[in-house]
């Protein structure tokens, strides 16, 4: 029997057009998938480079901007910066200038590699629709005005290397080569440079290694070959940080010195009576703590949920193994949960480590929920396709989609309540609508008040005039575009250090600020943690304005407040105020107020 070629012909040409409609298809899908990510990724960074910095931001850049002008780090300059985001800094302002405009285009720049390779990583192991899912669920949350801040965080980079990271691992381990290991140990290695919380990512690579010939999944040999060249890459990566640090630098600022602090080996750290986080959780009680994180969970229950359902179906899949007559059946993907699950359980927990509780402790568990979520959406696709039904695994998937958007729309609209305080803002704040009108307002010229502090000093001061800003806004400095003759120009733990940990500082303060006397002091008057003590002044202030520069008012003013904070406060904030007394001398003596913004109050050298 002879077969027919025309027959045959029109068969090749029908699975030609079918072959044709769904590449078509799936190219459309991934343009829909791409803009979704891109959107708010895009307005984030948008409203992160038109929002300046007034705090952290403002301190990475002072610091970068001090160390290009010669200054010895641990000498000169003594950053509130980790290493990391120092050298990033450092790297933007030497490129783009005294500003945090450079910064930002960096992390912009580390962000989008971070999220492509979060694609191509979940995408080769769970799929594309788990992979489109992961990447905008992490674009959207890690880009929230919510918890973004202003761009030049800390976390953001920690993050990007984080996720780059775990994706070069998943890679490797999913058929990929030597180097996308050793890359991931010099990814990995800088995270906690960032942030000490970095180590989640580390911590949780460790335990999937080490698991992975224990379960079987590789030999080990491979492991050893795989840990190797992690370490490899991590020495590759940081030791020309410690070549400058120790040529440049005479060992200052070294990394790692936090493992010594955490584990409280560090004889300064004993001596001046507890960390950052000691200190401050004895002014903090554990149930004011659980509110606010507990407040930031339900606003991010989106990734949260994604990542506990995924951790739950796990387990649940798991469960059969406790009957050894069960089979269980596994695919290749499901290795890679353990990895994700450790992932976050370890940022979920880290958020809880400061009592301080601000809103970028919480941009880490996104990212490590965006990935884990990916195996709930595979297991859904898996289902799909496997069912007789598929109308009702659609309808499940609509379904899913709905409670997904209700479960984002307050981070595209906004809240009207606090997570952090509980107040009640009397209308919606802090979403991407509200955002997108206050970047609006501002480059129209409605700025804030230290931008005009900083305007002020910058048009009535020469270029190499020094300035102090007393108070946590380092923005000042940056929006003058000048410098302070102090090592330690900016401090938020007023409040924190005990008495004489202040008293020492303030000593400090006073030896630069004599040698090289600035030209203008600004006391910002800002509340700081724990937020419920009254500013430490440089010039006692009234509801009527700055008192008479005179001893007996001044007297008579500080034995009145004294007591008023004994009784109020507590003895210790009495001690810190008593602490400030030689630095509020040498201001009203030497200094006279000049011009109010607000709060802020500008103190001009007199005439000496």
């Amino acid at each position: 029997m002879t077969r027919n070629p025309r027959r045959k012909n029109i068969a090749v040409q029908q699975k030609t057009v079918i072959t044709s409609d769904s590449k078509t298809a799936k190219y459309i899908f991934l343009m829909i998938v791409g803009l979704l990510a891109i959107i708010p990724f895009s307005m984030g960074k948008y409203f992160e480079l038109n929002t300046p910095g007034a705090f952290d931001s403002g301190a990475y850049v002072y610091s970068a901007k001090h160390v290009i002008e010669g200054a010895k780090l641990g000498v000169d300059e003594k950053p509130s910066a980790q290493m990391g985001t120092l050298v990033v800094n450092i790297l933007g302002v030497w490129l783009f200038g005294y500003n945090d405009f450079g910064p930002k285009i960096i992390q912009m720049i580390m962000q989008v590699a971070a999220l492509i390779l979060m694609f191509i990583a979940i995408r080769k192991i769970f799929g594309f629709l788990a992979g489109s899912v992961s990447v905008i669920v992490a674009s959207v949350f890690l880009s929230a005005p919510l918890i973004a801040k202003y761009g030049n965080v800390k976390e953001q980079y920690m993050i990007a290397l984080m996720i780059i990271g775990i994706s070069l691992i998943v890679l490797r381990h999913s058929g990929g080569s030597w180097w996308q290991m050793f890359l991931a140990g010099a990814a990995l290695i800088w995270a906690p440079l960032f942030k000490q919380t970095g180590m989640s990512a580390i911590g949780a690579v460790g335990l999937f290694l080490i698991a992975q010939p224990i379960l079987k999944h590789r030999t080990w040999k491979e492991t050893a070959i795989d840990i190797s060249l992690i370490i490899a890459g991590a020495i590759v990566s940081i030791t020309p940080l410690y070549i400058w640090l120790i040529v440049w630098h005479d060992g200052h600022g070294l990394p790692y010195k936090f493992v010594i602090d955490i584990l409280g080996l560090n004889p300064d750290t004993r001596k001046v009576g507890g960390s950052y986080i000691a200190n401050a959780r004895n002014l903090s009680d554990f149930k004011t703590q659980a509110i606010r994180v507990f407040s930031y969970y339900k606003l991010l229950i989106l990734p949260i949920s994604l990542a506990l359902s995924a951790v739950l179906l796990k387990i649940a899949r798991l469960l059969p193994a406790l009957n050894k007559n069960s089979r269980i059946e596994t695919k290749k993907y499901d290795k890679f949960v353990l990895l994700f699950a450790v992932w976050w359980i370890l940022d979920m927990a880290f958020v809880w480590i400061s009592p301080r509780s601000y809103e970028q402790y919480y941009l880490p568990l996104n990212a490590s929920a965006a990935m884990l979520g990916g195996y709930l959406i595979v297991l859904y696709n898996d289902s799909l396709k496997k069912s007789a039904f598929k109308g009702k695994w659609i309808a499940i998937g609509f379904l899913g989609l709905i409670v997904m958007i209700v479960m984002s729309w307050h981070i595209f609209f906004g809240i009207s309540k606090s997570p952090h305080s509980g107040q009640d803002y009397g209308q919606r704040r802090r979403g991407y609508a509200q955002k997108f009108d206050e970047v609006k307002m501002h480059n129209k010229g409605n700025i804030a008040t230290w931008e005009h502090v900083g305007e002020y000093i910058k048009e009535n001061t020469k270029n190499n005039d020094m300035i102090f800003v007393w108070g946590w806004v380092p923005g000042i400095y940056v929006k003058a575009q000048r410098l302070s003759p102090t090592t330690k120009p900016f401090t938020s733990e007023m409040h924190v250090k005990d008495p004489n940990q202040l008293g020492e500082y303030i000593d400090e303060l006073l030896a630069d600020i004599k040698a090289n006397k600035p030209e203008f002091i600004v006391d910002t008057h800002k509340v700081h943690y724990p937020w419920n003590r009254p500013p430490l002044e440089l010039w006692p202030t009234t509801q009527k304005g700055l008192l008479p520069n005179s001893p007996q008012i001044i007297a008579d003013y500080e034995t009145q407040y004294e007591k008023m904070l004994r009784n109020k406060v507590g003895f210790d904030e009495d001690l810190r105020f008593k602490a400030m007394t030689p630095l509020r001398n040498f201001v009203m003596g030497n200094y006279k107020p000049v011009k109010n913004f607000g709060q802020f109050i500008l103190f001009r050298l007199a005439v000496q």
